[in-house]
This record gives C-alpha cells, sequence and structure tokens, in this order.
C-alpha cells in the first residue's frame, strides 16, 4: 500500500501526462488494446475514456457504460492498476447522508483494498489552493469506501500536494457515521498513522464488522 500511495504522489507531484500500454475490458467481452493518456479518465466527473490503437493508430472512445474494467499499465513502474466504473460521491462533504450528491454517471476507481464487509477506492481530482500571489492548481487522491449494502462509494479523505485534505479524527468520525465502530479505531490511530494510509481506516473497520 505504501508503494502504491508513494507511486500516485510521484505522479501527482511530477505533473507528467504520458501515454501507456493499456487494455479497456468491455462489457461485451472484447478487450481493446492501446494507449491512454494518464490523468485522462479518471479525474472528477469524467466518465469517458479514449484509447489508441497500436497499431492503426485509430482513436476509439467508451463510456463508463461501456466498460467493465480499464487495466492501466505503466511502463516506467512496470505495473498495472485496474480500474473499475462505480457511482462515486461528489466531494468531500455529506457523507453522513443517506443519499449524498453522486456524480451523474459512474466514474473510474481503483480498488485499493477489497473487503469481506466494506473496499475502499481512489480517484484522482483536481484541486485549487488560494495563495497570496494567486491559486494553485494540481490533482489529489480521493479515497473512498463502498460497503456491500451500497451501490456507490462514499468519499472519506483527501491527498494532495499540499497541507489541505489533512482531515481531523471528528471529521472522520462523522464520515462514517454509519459505523460507530469507528470511534473505538479512531482511538487507537494517530493522524499520522492515517495520513501515511487513508486506507488503515477501512481495513481495520472490516476486521470488525460481522
Amino acid at each position: 500500500m505504501k508503494k502504491l500511495i508513494f507511486m500516485f504522489l510521484a505522479i501527482l507531484l511530477c505533473g507528467i501526462v504520458q501515454a501507456q500500454t493499456s487494455e479497456i475490458i468491455l462489457n461485451n467481452g472484447k478487450v481493446v488494446k492501446g494507449k491512454i493518456k494518464s490523468l485522462s479518465f479518471n479525474v472528477d466527473n469524467t466518465h469517458e475514456v479514449r484509447i489508441k490503437n497500436e497499431v492503426s493508430g485509430e482513436n476509439f472512445d467508451y463510456t463508463s457504460a461501456d466498460v467493465k474494467e480499464i487495466k492501466f499499465y505503466d511502463k516506467k513502474a512496470k505495473e498495472v492498476t485496474n480500474w473499475i466504473p462505480l457511482y462515486a460521491q461528489m466531494g468531500l462533504g455529506m457523507s453522513y447522508k443517506k443519499a449524498p450528491k453522486l456524480y451523474k454517471n459512474p466514474v473510474f476507481l481503483h480498488p485499493v483494498y477489497k473487503g469481506k464487509n466494506i473496499s475502499a477506492y481512489v480517484h484522482y481530482i483536481r484541486t485549487n489552493t488560494h495563495v497570496k500571489s494567486g491559486s494553485i492548481y494540481g490533482f489529489g487522491i480521493m479515497f473512498y469506501y463502498k460497503s456491500k449494502d451500497e451501490d456507490f462509494a462514499r468519499s472519506y479523505y483527501l491527498m494532495d500536494n499540499s497541507i489541505a485534505g489533512i482531515g481531523q479524527k471528528t471529521v472522520l468520525k462523522m464520515y462514517f457515521k454509519g459505523y460507530p465502530q469507528i470511534k473505538e479505531i479512531l482511538k487507537g490511530l494517530s493522524m499520522k498513522e492515517i495520513r501515511k494510509d487513508p486506507t488503515i481506516l477501512v481495513r481495520k473497520l472490516d476486521e470488525v464488522l460481522e
């Protein structure tokens, strides 16, 4: 998990957008191979993906409704990350609501923990930090959790390259309001541990759920 987070942060800090060899697995079972630009299909409310055929050079466009899974291959890291379409909550607020506001269409999330009762995912979002000299634009990693009883993912933590998104335990309790067990879990964790690996909350919560 540490290696995964470092890899994400390296991409964010460098701001490099480059094409990689990838695969799109469609709902009908067809596999399309080619190149997809990083930070192109998995940011904010983007629900479309473009892949360039390696042989013909032709571009093909698909929506999240067409796609079962994307296997994004990073040649430099020599790793494959999989992305799946899911309905997800917009932003960080209102996680405690029974029906928070969702993106209109399923967006592509990367599973980082698959639990028996609850799972964790990540997704990129654009960030805007206001400073005296103006605004700094960048990307952050939004962390989500999804219970087996819900058909959408709830956001609970934002990781970016600024001091924003750190959060507090009181706010995290609110984001996991449906799980009273989170109070005891948070007692045993420091914010340093949570910032280092935000999935620790979901993993420990999954362990205590029946």
